[in-house]
């Protein structure tokens, strides 16, 4: 088609035209620009929502948590004292073994080593119950030498309430004796 208006017109309608472009497009802009906040505002909202709901669950937890944690920490502690009252209180069988090889003499040999612990039951005021019962057995060629066994442990303070059977004192010479006592 033809135009065959005049430069004048032509160019207000190209104004025209121009105008209602540039006004879309800024109503489009601001449309734009409004659904934008408005979407920013409720992730804001949201977010906020949510922030303090994590804020009332651990202000929660920690109220739970310290009177948890106070619990745990006086288990422990009993456990603590425990272990500790059972660690001041045993008797290493190492230390026991050495003890009783350094008391027999050189020429008084143990053939047979048995070692019992007993329960320890006793309330406040009774006096401590014996930790182990140890029984020895074994080869003494003289009767001096069982004396001397006997007194050599009879010194060591760790063992008490010695019983030697009468029957190691019927040999004077080549004695197979045995003992009991008391840690």
């Amino acid at each position: 088609m033809i135009n065959l208006l005049p430069p004048q017109y032509k160019e207000e309608l190209q104004r025209e035209e121009r105008f209602r472009l540039v006004l879309i497009l800024g109503l489009l802009l601001v449309v734009f620009l409004i659904c934008l906040s408005l979407a920013l505002l409720s992730i804001r909202v949201y977010v906020s929502g949510e922030i303090q709901a994590q804020q009332i669950l651990v202000e929660a937890q920690r109220e739970e948590g310290g009177e948890l944690r106070l619990e745990r920490m006086r288990e422990l502690n009993s456990d603590i004292a425990g272990a500790s009252s059972f660690y001041a209180n045993r008797v290493l069988l190492s230390d026991v073994i050495e003890r009783i090889s350094a008391a027999f003499p050189s020429n008084v040999y143990l053939t047979s080593f048995a070692y019992t612990p007993v329960s320890q039951r006793g309330g406040k005021g009774a006096p401590a119950p014996a930790k182990a019962k140890i029984a020895l057995a074994g080869f003494a060629p003289q009767t001096e030498d069982l004396l001397a066994l006997r007194a050599n442990l009879g010194q060591i303070t760790l063992f008490k309430n010695f019983y030697f059977p009468p029957s190691n004192w019927i040999r004077a010479a080549d004695i197979n004796f045995s003992f009991e006592f008391e840690l």
